[in-house]
């Protein structure tokens, strides 16, 4: 399973509230592909599920952290994410800090990003999407 699929939490949302486009995404792909996530994107469903205050959604992001593989950042990933976000700076085209870790999660570990927020991922050079 060489090809790899970061799901971002906007997707990993859809995916937790049961929307079937996400249900039916995961369950073709997980067999052929090697889904993943950020730990960033995990921060972030967390997030969300504690401050609902929610045991059943803290109980649902961690059953999906063990059906997806998450990615911790490391030094080559931060590295290229300050790289990134200074050229986006410079440029005039910045991008919540976040999502430039997610992108250069999947950048640097040579995967595909599956994204609703096209927009935002589209200004990381070399970042390969499904939409």
């Amino acid at each position: 399973m060489e090809n790899k699929i970061f799901l971002d939490t906007d997707f990993l949302i859809d995916f937790l509230r049961n929307k079937e486009f996400a249900i039916s995404f995961i369950n073709q792909n997980e067999k052929k592909f090697h889904l993943c996530m950020s730990i960033i994107s995990l921060f972030e469903l967390y997030y969300g599920a504690f401050k609902d205050q929610s045991i059943k959604k803290i109980s649902s992001v961690d059953n999906l952290a063990e059906r997806i593989n998450v990615y911790d950042l490391n030094h080559q990933i931060v590295k290229e994410a300050g790289k990134i976000y200074a050229e986006l700076e410079r440029n005039g085209k910045t991008v919540e800090f976040r999502d430039i870790l997610i992108g250069a999660t999947a950048l640097v570990s040579n995967g595909f990003l599956k994204t609703g927020n096209v927009k935002h991922f589209e200004r990381i050079k070399g970042l390969k999407m499904i939409k």
